[in-house]
């Protein structure tokens, strides 16, 4: 039976971490969890003082309905580890009338019942002064947006894995796996010599996709991001509750919150250049510096602050920016999840439970269809030989 099966899952960063979680409380027993570092290690995607969780993406519903969705699993989480995973700050959109963005998103919001209002220059200037707002036509403001404690929350599904009798064991790197005859397990093997066998396989690794998927020509790239942090700001002008987190073309931002140091976090979605996630590059200046006079043009009093801090993180990014998650071609006992763009980690429950489900072949709560890899080109859906 499947509850029998030894399920292993590579990876334990948001969705890796989500996946065990969903399968153990799915009645799952032998739920192994291999990471590669520790959890909620510095190089990881998922690592971090905070992720926004925002319902607005243009005129795509899909995905503000899956923002919907995943709140309540990340609330309800909350009651259960009893830690503060999530702090409400509202977001301010800035934008305007023929962006493409803004309307839409502000029209799907408001339909799904939300507090989301219209603002004025005049209003948004009275509420939100800190805020350069005369380029924009549309500003809209939704309460029900704020902040996940991303390590936090990484730290809350560590111990409730473990606590629900699944393994997670840290400095294992998986180097390939086999899975030549379906008839037999799956065969992973460890650099330190070591093989696991495994039933079902799950395959969450972040921007190491191509390490253990090097034949399936996943059309994913991997980019470096670089986070800013702004020391010298008013905590009464800046925290949660007077400034909101908020978006302004490419560029996003949070208030001062809990774990960022009295810093304010912003920074720009923009994908930056290719990178392999194992290299070790310096700091690009001139981005930085490209990002910081954005945001001082935003937000003015940057002028006179410190930018205390930069952090680099790697996205890992399809061409239509939608996730990937899916079976390998040449064996459906390996499920893989890549491409999360950006914008994955809010989702992360929810991932987990859509994995889960196609790991036990039970219903899913949001179909999986669009997340399949046989939407991009014939030459990404094949292998070129076995996984060996």
């Amino acid at each position: 039976m499947v509850c029998q099966q030894h399920i292993v899952i590579v990876g334990a960063g948001i969705v890796g971490l989500s996946t065990a979680y969903a399968l153990l409380t799915q009645g799952m027993r032998k739920v192994t969890v291999l990471e590669q570092e520790v959890v909620d290690h510095k190089r990881s995607s998922s690592h971090g003082f905070s992720r926004l969780l925002r319902y607005e993406y243009g005129s795509d519903a899909f995905y503000s309905n899956m923002v919907n969705l995943s709140f309540k699993r990340w609330k309800r989480l909350e009651r259960i580890v009893g830690r503060t995973l999530y702090t409400p700050t509202g977001l301010l959109v800035m934008g305007n009338e023929d962006d493409y963005f803004t309307r839409p998103a502000y029209q799907i919001v408001r339909g799904l019942g939300l507090p989301v209002e219209r603002l004025s220059k005049e209003d948004c200037r009275l509420r939100f002064p800190q805020f350069d707002v005369q380029p924009y036509n549309l500003l809209t403001y939704n309460q029900e947006a704020g902040v996940l404690h991303a390590s936090t929350c990484l730290q809350s599904l560590r111990d409730l894995v473990l606590e629900l009798g699944g393994e997670i064991h840290e400095s294992c790197h998986v180097k390939r796996l086999t899975s030549d005859c379906q008839l037999r397990p799956v065969h992973l093997w460890l650099s330190s010599g070591t093989e696991i066998s495994a039933n079902r396989v799950v395959l969450a690794t972040g921007c190491w996709f191509k390490r253990l998927l090097p034949d399936l020509h996943l059309p994913v790239r991997v980019t470096r991001q670089y986070l800013l942090y702004f020391r010298g700001l008013s905590a009464a002008l800046f925290s949660a509750g007077a400034f909101p987190a908020f978006i302004s073309d490419d560029l996003y931002g949070f208030p001062i919150h809990q774990g960022c140091n009295g810093w304010l976090k912003a920074t720009s979605h923009k994908f930056g250049v290719p990178i392999d996630p194992d290299e070790v590059s310096p700091s690009d200046e001139q981005v930085i510096a490209g990002i910081t006079r954005q945001l001082q043009e935003l937000l003015p009093v940057l002028d006179h602050t410190e930018l205390a801090h930069i952090d680099s993180c790697m996205y890992d990014v399809t061409p239509d920016e939608d996730f990937i998650l899916d079976r390998l071609p040449s064996d459906p006992r390996v499920i893989f999840a890549s491409g999360l763009s950006g914008h994955g980690f809010k989702f992360g429950l929810l991932l987990g439970e859509i994995l889960s489900s196609m790991v036990c072949d039970t219903q899913s709560p949001v179909s999986p269809d669009r997340f399949r890899l046989s939407r991009f080109a014939p030459r990404h859906t094949q292998q070129t030989s076995s996984v060996a």
